[in-house]
């Protein structure tokens, strides 16, 4: 007996192209995950750098504040001046870490976040009489001030209230 032209090829003709139009589907779809996680991971990333350079300069102008202010009294020894700054906990939503370092009359705020690679860092400039102590504290409110005990002639701190 004789099989009908094309009786058994036609079942698994249609079986092989099930399973490639799956495969091709699968293919098409994880390329897709892969890329959008890549996006929205560089997203995420340029977000962060933005707010931590918005943070970072806003602290460098509140040292400024306190400089000209320490560096225009007639005796720093008896000035008092508390700056209280409200920043953000967080950026893009994870946790990060702000540096001060002062070496003369220049400074840098580095910024770094936990979660994602970005970092900042924003340079500062002081009068030469006014020294800003180096500090390391989290991301979140601070307190910029004068300190006219420490050194021989007082420096503005930074630390987290």
């Amino acid at each position: 007996m004789r099989e009908a032209p094309g009786g058994t090829d036609r079942a698994v003709s249609v079986t092989v192209g099930y399973v490639m139009t799956l495969a091709i589907s699968t293919l098409l779809l994880s390329g897709l995950f892969v890329a959008g996680g890549s996006f929205v991971e560089t997203q995420r990333e340029r977000a962060a750098h933005g707010e931590l350079t918005v943070v970072g300069e806003r602290i460098a102008a509140d040292l400024g504040t306190v400089d000209r202010v320490a560096s225009s009294a007639s005796s720093p020894d008896e000035l008092t001046v508390n700056r209280s700054l409200t920043l953000p906990n967080r950026v893009s939503a994870s946790g990060y870490r702000i540096r001060v370092t002062e070496n003369g009359t220049a400074g840098a705020i580095a910024l770094e976040s936990d979660a994602t690679d970005a970092s900042v860092e924003v340079p500062f400039r002081t009068s030469g009489d006014v020294a800003v102590r180096n500090a390391t504290v989290d991301g979140g409110d601070l307190r910029i001030w004068w300190d006219p005990d420490a050194g021989t002639d007082g420096e503005v701190v930074v630390d987290d209230r």
